[in-house]
């Protein structure tokens, strides 16, 4: 039987699947942007409409089914947990604290593991703005509200490294490497030394535990520093000789430095020889980094793994790592042009990529794996603005590997953005200039008018590594998107003659209502008809709505009423102004979606009338939940 190739029915799929968008209502995810006359409400996620920089997809509390992990650059960087419900809907089941300490920015690449080796997984991530690592442990119904567990830069000197954490950059690595039941971490280290250890943890927690070093030494000569410059960038594990064990493949900034660690067993890993004349690949005298890290890919399924990454500074071109099964030491990357010949290709020019658009030129950022039709072969998938959202590249089946020849292109995801931007500039005339000696005359035509339309949304990150969120066998693709706005602002210039330049005129200025709005999508691969939009509504907490009861003050009785987004299991219960329960309206019952309503008696559980007074009425949703106060009178 032949093995079914990504988009047999490619010009069908971008003409009917993904081309319709089913509106969604702006209001109910950020008010920042649009709408200017009202106050944002901070806590909401994504609240500053900067979409979604990192997605990943993991079992994050173990239950058998996967979550998506993503991160939010609002309130000093968070990280959220969207689990689907099977019915179209991407919840938002769990966020990390707001941070007291606002950064700007967002954490790179949020991690699951099991750190401690308890069976409870872990959600990790830099937080940047606050100079820390932090781990919130799953502990049968949440990751809690507080890190279960930090590593700072404090406990990174006193386990024995020689310099401080690096904060706020683009990969950390959360990953039982060495087959020990526990994740090891590798972060980042800063300048001057840039080294790259491998953290462990020693003991459980929350309770008493702390980091040790598993790999690395305190010295120049067994932790890379020696052989590259620049800052250190990311580490990828994969299998590139089909042993069984893992490879660490690092990188640093410049010259697209390269190195190897080797994984023994348990704690025991080997660095490169430093009697090698060098231990990195230089592709040329102006490489920079693979931005968003390599990716380790079995492009041909003979069970071990190339490297591939998209080149920042280099054009953002592919590119291929090939390894033979003899490579079984840490010493793959040394100056010797023979041998990164024979080891190096680019496998597809950006410029071929960007043709598929119809373009000339493109910027790629990430690089990612995945197997969707399940033919037992990756695809390499990398992705830039819209037209060019999701390209998948694959092995034909023959050829070199290291011949860009071998590979098919292709467009899989134009994105749905066309017409969805930042901002739109109108210039209500032209005007032409023209310099003669030190005379300009300008000739303004007030028939042409010019639109300048700026920032599309672009894919920022791609997950496709065994993705399967609604478990109906079928593999998925998640992709996360940056630049989508809830409105658009138009505006526009009128020219003056009197001082021969451009004026905004502020009265026509205006914002237009963006009902595209998708941060996360979720495609899925059909088979014959390539991968379908399941066009999943993100539900946030703030999609509950516990309204104020009626009457209030109230006597004898009073009616609460809510609105579920979606079927949930919910409580609502009566609290006294000391937080003490008084009455146990709705007790952990699953309600369908829609509007409900509830009445509350005066009385507590025992029957009994209650006091006048001030009491709480509160809706308790999964991790989240929703109070009112209402005021009893006699």
């Amino acid at each position: 039987m032949k093995k079914i190739f990504l988009l047999i029915s490619i010009v069908f799929f971008l003409g009917k699947t993904l081309q319709a968008q089913s509106s969604i209502e702006a209001t109910t995810i950020a008010t920042y942007n649009a709408y200017a006359g009202e106050t944002a409400d901070t806590t909401v996620p994504y609240y500053k409409d900067l979409g979604v920089r990192r997605v990943i997809v993991a079992d994050a509390d173990g239950d058998g089914s996967q979550e998506i992990i993503a991160t939010d650059y609002s309130n000093g960087g968070r990280v959220h947990v969207l689990k689907y419900d099977g019915a179209g809907n991407l919840e938002i089941v769990w966020s990390s604290p707001i941070s007291p300490t606002a950064s700007g920015s967002t954490p790179r690449f949020p991690q699951v593991g099991d750190c401690d080796g308890d069976g409870y997984p872990e959600i990790i991530f830099e937080q940047n703005g606050e100079a820390r690592i932090v781990f919130y442990e799953w502990d049968g119904t949440s990751w809690g509200t507080e890190p279960a567990f930090e590593i700072t830069t404090a406990m990174y000197r006193a386990a024995g490294a020689l310099e401080d954490l690096r904060f706020n950059r683009e990969t950390l690595l959360v990953k039982d490497i060495d087959g020990d039941g526990r994740s090891e971490i590798i972060p980042h280290g800063n300048s001057p030394r840039r080294d790259v250890y491998i953290l462990g943890v020693s003991g459980s927690f929350p309770g008493f535990a702390s980091i040790i070093i598993e790999g690395g030494h305190p010295d120049y000569s067994t932790n890379g520093r020696m052989w590259v410059t620049g800052s250190y960038w990311s580490t990828t594990p994969a299998d590139i000789d089909g042993d069984g064990k893992l490879e660490l493949i690092n990188h640093h900034w410049d010259n697209f430095g390269m190195w190897a660690i080797k994984v023994n067993g348990p704690d025991s890993y080997t660095y490169p020889d430093t009697s090698k004349p060098g231990v990195y690949h230089r592709y040329s005298a102006t490489d920079g980094n693979s931005y968003f890290g390599l990716a380790a890919v079995d492009v041909d399924g003979d069970g071990k793994q190339e490297i591939a990454g998209t080149m920042y500074g280099h054009g953002h071109d592919m590119c291929l790592f090939q390894f033979s099964r003899t490579d079984n030491s840490a010493n793959l990357f040394y100056d010797d042009p023979d041998s990164v010949a024979k080891r190096f290709a680019i496998i597809a020019p950006k410029t071929e990529l960007a043709a598929l658009a119809g373009r000339t030129n493109a910027e790629f950022w990430s690089c990612v794996k995945g197997d969707v039709n399940k033919d037992g072969k990756d695809e390499i998938y990398t992705g830039g603005g819209t037209g060019l959202n999701l390209i998948a590249v694959q092995y034909k089946g023959s050829g070199s590997l290291l011949d860009p020849n071998s590979y098919s292109a292709n467009l899989v995801y134009t994105g749905e953005g066309g017409d969805v931007f930042a901002t739109i500039k109108i210039y209500h005339g032209r005007v032409d200039t023209v310099i003669s000696g030190t005379d300009t005359t300008y000739t303004f035509n007030p028939s042409i008018i010019d639109t300048v339309y700026e920032e599309t949304p672009f894919t920022a990150y791609i997950f496709a590594d065994s993705v399967d969120l609604d478990q109906d066998g079928k593999m998925e693709i998640v992709l996360s998107e940056q630049s989508v706005y809830d409105s658009t602002t138009v505006i526009e210039y009128v020219w003056a003659d009197s001082t021969k330049s451009w004026e905004r005129d502020n009265a026509a200025e205006h914002k237009i209502v963006n009902t595209y709005r998708r941060t996360i999508r979720v495609l899925e691969y059909t088979g014959t008809t390539g991968l379908q939009d399941q066009k999943y509504t993100i539900v946030t907490p703030d999609d509950y709505i516990l309204e104020n009861n009626y009457p209030n003050p109230f006597n004898p009785t009073t009616t609460i009423r809510f609105t579920l987004p979606l079927q949930k299991k919910i409580s609502l219960k009566i609290y006294d102004m000391l937080g003490r329960e008084v009455a146990a309206l709705i007790n952990d019952e699953v309600y369908n979606k829609g509007t409900f309503e509830v009445t509350w008696d005066g009385t507590n559980s025992g029957g009994a009338k209650v006091a006048s007074g001030n009491y709480i009425a509160r809706l308790t949703y999964g991790n989240f939940s929703k109070s009112i106060k209402m005021t009893l009178l006699k």
